[in-house]
């Protein structure tokens, strides 16, 4: 009977629940949603499950420019604060800023004429108007255009972003008004931030705008309108200034991203534990370098006193010692021995783990381990080729993202008031800008890890039709026709103080190391 209970019990229940359409939806909703959290659970990504190894971690995934805007002040102080003072991170910076930036990333004017050949005479008016404003282009009269845009990299690098902002001063015997002020990326001022509160504006033209982190961009493509500035040193009036007069570059992580973070984010903890770990390291060899040696007792009578006295003729206790030139012998008490302490820091693993850390240093900073640490021990020709063929592929797109974002706005803006002034004559430049603007820049180069080697190599490609003479000069960072100018005034220059040369021969053309071997 009781059995029967229990099979009768739950299908009349069932039967009920088919009977109520409601109850019915119920259950098959209850149903569907443990159908959907098994496969969900089962078809996660490992990483992604909560197991015991993973344990609390649980990270947000908060809006990319909420993200920065509580981290930058805090990453820029550390970032600089460690620049500062730590030698490894000071040094990277160098490096990239040396191997992306060098002496300046050089602005070629490629004018062609109506025959799609090089327009020379156009070519040289271009360029000698460039270099000329490059000259006067800093508004505080203290940097080349060249040393800005170095300027403007490190500032990438440490804070993750760079400003400058376009001005028009009217000043006496200036080649035309037009200047660049580096502003400092803490300047931009957040009085206005406005995205928290849903205050959106809308602009003359109908448009909806948004302030947020200082900068006022359009809610619904995300193009900047213009920046708040502020100086946090001197205090005044915010200032705004139209998009079209600031240029900000930084390195674009996600989609609507408005403000940039260092590349040395990463790297950050792993680089103050690196420089704590190095202090005290340096603190316990000193430390230990200064206990030579340790008196022990068996006696503990003795323990008020460590060194064995003597009762000089005046009655008073004076410590019996003798000195040997630089070394000292002292006479110790019965039962009290000596023993020499063995200075061994820093241990046997410290150099390893230091060379451990650098290595996940250089992989954040992007600055090969052998020029972040200036140990070159163990590298050959094959090794160096590689980390040279890596850190220049590493450094292609740097380049070309500085070019983009701060040569390319400023150095247009240049040639758009030089032909406003009068200053070049371009036939129909604001009907057709892009023809008079066309330009390559060369970033620096690297030399050959071993020239005798590498120069063959690049005869030979020549040679087959593999490589042009113009891409082997800017792997070097010189333009050819600059290198041919100066054979040709050197060749002129010979042949007027009547120099003659000799040149190799075939055999040592077409096999360069023949000249070594002869040497030898």
């Amino acid at each position: 009977m009781k059995k029967s209970l229990k099979n009768i019990i739950p299908r009349a229940a069932n039967s009920l629940i088919n009977v109520i359409p409601p109850l019915r939806r119920i259950r098959n909703a209850m149903n569907r949603a443990e159908t959907n959290y098994i496969i969900k659970r089962a078809e996660m990504y490992a990483a992604a499950k909560t197991t015991r190894l993973t344990g609390a971690w649980n990270p947000t995934n908060a809006n990319i420019n909420d993200i920065i805007g509580a981290s930058s002040p805090y990453l820029r102080a550390r970032v600089r604060q460690l620049i500062r003072d730590f030698p490894y991170l000071a040094r990277a910076v160098r490096i990239m800023v040396d191997y992306s930036i060098g002496t300046g990333i050089q602005f070629q004017s490629i004018v062609d004429d109506e025959n799609g050949k090089r327009d020379k005479k156009r070519i040289t008016a271009i360029e000698d108007a460039i270099k000329w404003w490059m000259d006067e282009a800093d508004a505080a009269g203290k940097l080349h255009y060249y040393e800005i845009m170095r300027l403007a990299k490190r500032q990438d690098l440490e804070g993750g972003e760079f400003l400058i902002v376009k001005t028009f001063p009217k000043i006496p015997n200036q080649y035309i008004p037009y200047k660049l002020q580096v502003y400092d990326i803490d300047w931009l001022s957040g009085s206005h931030d406005n995205y928290s509160s849903g205050g959106i504006k809308i602009d003359a033209a109908g448009s909806a705008t948004e302030t947020r982190q200082g900068i006022e961009y359009y809610t619904q493509t995300g193009r900047v309108k213009g920046y708040w500035f502020c100086d946090p040193n001197y205090g005044g009036n915010e200032v705004y200034v139209a998009a079209e007069n600031v240029v900000h570059g930084f390195e674009m992580l996600r989609p609507q991203q408005l403000r940039g973070v260092s590349p040395f984010a990463p790297g950050i903890l792993i680089a103050n534990d690196l420089n704590a770990y190095l202090d005290a390291e340096i603190d316990a060899a000193k430390m230990a370098a200064k206990w030579l040696a340790i008196v022990k007792k068996t006696d503990p009578g003795m323990a008020q006193s460590s060194f064995p006295m003597q009762t000089a003729a005046n009655g008073t206790d004076v410590q019996k010692i003798e000195e040997l030139e630089n070394a000292i012998i002292e006479y110790l008490r019965p039962g009290e021995d000596i023993s020499f302490s063995s200075a061994n820091r820093p241990g046997a693993t410290f150099q390893p783990f230091v060379r451990l850390i650098l290595t996940m240093l250089s992989i954040t900073t992007g600055a090969p381990y052998e020029l972040i640490s200036g140990d070159y021990q163990g590298l050959n020709f094959s090794t160096a080729r590689i980390v040279r063929n890596d850190f220049s592929q590493q450094l292609r797109p740097i380049s070309t993202r500085h070019v983009r974002q701060f040569a390319v706005p400023t150095v247009q803006t240049a040639m758009d008031i030089s032909v406003l002034s009068g200053k070049l004559t371009l036939p129909g430049y604001w009907r057709n800008p892009r023809r008079w603007q066309k330009c390559e820049w060369q970033p620096p180069g690297m030399d050959a890890v071993d020239p005798l080697r590498e120069a063959k190599s690049q005869i030979e490609s020549i040679s087959y039709g593999l490589k042009s003479p113009q891409e082997v000069a800017r792997e070097r960072g010189r333009d050819l026709e600059d290198v041919y100018k100066e054979i040709k005034a050197a060749q002129d220059l010979a042949k007027e103080m009547g120099l003659v040369f000799e040149s190799a021969n075939t055999s040592d053309k077409s096999n360069p190391a023949a000249i070594v071997k002869e040497d030898m």
